[in-house]
């Protein structure tokens, strides 16, 4: 990107600092917009409001990390202000009660251009599992997918970080694992899953009565599809549900990072296990930033390749690229939003059940181990 290129960052917590630093990385103009402008480094053209950003030096591009309650707002200040703005919106890019108001403010302000960040859309981890899989199990298909991510929020929750009291335990990671998905499924079959109505699912909860929920594993077969299982959960191994099988939650000491991203694939006779950053070495030793591991495994024996990549530089380019490019452009895919709000509809439904009612506690134990290498 040149650097003449101009891009606001709204908001200026943890996506946005790293919005920043990676825009910057690209040779990217940035200021900020955040209530606390007044805090910041003096270099940093920062300001309280988006009405007080200078219009002599332009915005190519607005960036908006802010809560996402407060995504729809934020959007149609911008557009106000700019009514063929570009905007690049962080996941979730709105509650999904607001996905009407969202339509209608795109299809008002028709020349501008939206794209919604998700990392994981855009990653190249999954594309190589995917050759991995037609190379080492020609002609057999897909027979499960699984995919778990797990994180220990419960100090960012206390401090008031990272609170979604909407979609609860999917507001956080299941977005990311929809997308995912979409880069391992067939998209037809991806296509299906996403239509599947969530009352078809096998789905258990784990319930808080402050957070929603804090823990979720979702279990279904998608028509002439695999059977495909999501876990996640935000208060690590030790509280809430508990830990499920190994190499379902985060399992690194205390004071290290407590996440894991996982995917697992099984074609045939094959598994192939692929963990996203953060990965460590059998020893607990923590390898690079964006280095991630996928290992094959098969009755002849075991292969592990390390791959370095950044799915949130890919993101940011995509995004850019995407907002410049010439011609018309789609408007973006509330499918995984519409998702996500019907099971944490259906979520809330089963905390609500009658006594001797039939609602799990805590989520069904996965029954399939994904081994660390």
């Amino acid at each position: 990107m040149s650097g003449r290129t101009h891009v606001c960052v709204v908001g200026y917590g943890v996506a946005g600092q790293l919005h920043h630093r990676l825009l910057g990385g690209l040779g990217v103009r940035v200021s900020v917009v955040d209530p606390a402008a007044h805090r910041l480094s003096p270099s940093l053209p920062a300001f309280t409001r988006i009405e007080d950003v200078p219009r002599r030096t332009p915005v190519d591009v607005w960036s908006v990390c802010t809560p996402t309650a407060a995504h729809v707002e934020t959007v149609a200040a911008v557009l106000d202000r700019d009514p063929r703005a570009r905007l690049l919106v962080e996941k979730p890019v709105c509650r999904s009660w607001e996905a009407a108001d969202l339509a209608a403010l795109l299809a008002k302000y028709d020349e501008s251009r939206l794209v919604v960040m998700n990392q994981y859309a855009h990653a190249a981890a999954p594309g190589i599992l995917k050759a991995a899989r037609k190379e080492w199990a020609p002609g057999h298909p897909i027979d499960a997918v699984r995919i778990a991510f797990g994180k220990d929020r419960r100090a960012d929750i206390a401090s008031g970080r990272f609170v979604d009291r909407d979609y609860g335990v999917f507001g956080y990671e299941w977005l990311h694992m929809l997308a995912l998905l979409g880069t391992v499924l067939p998209p037809g079959v991806h296509d299906r899953y996403l239509a599947t109505d969530p009352g078809a699912h096998d789905l258990a909860v784990a319930h808080d009565p402050e957070l929603t929920s804090v823990a979720a594993h979702d279990r279904t077969r998608p028509q002439d599809g695999p059977t495909v299982e999501l876990y996640s959960t935000i208060v690590g191994p030790q509280a809430g549900p508990g830990c499920p099988v190994p190499g379902w939650c985060p399992r690194t000491p205390p004071g290290a990072e407590s996440r894991q991203r996982l995917v697992r694939v099984d074609a045939g006779p094959v598994s192939f296990s692929l963990e996203l950053d953060p990965v460590a070495l059998p020893g607990g030793t923590p390898l690079p930033r964006n280095m991630h591991r996928l290992t094959m495994r098969r009755a002849e024996g075991a292969r592990e390749w390390l791959i370095h990549d950044s799915p949130m530089e890919n993101a940011l380019r995509w995004a850019l690229s995407t907002l410049f490019a010439p011609g018309a452009h789609p408007a973006p895919d509330l499918r995984g939003l519409t998702r996500i709000g019907r099971l944490a509809a259906r979520a809330r439904a089963q905390e609500q059940l009658p006594v001797g009612a039939s609602s799990p506690a805590a989520p069904r134990i996965p029954t399939v181990e994904v081994k660390p290498s």
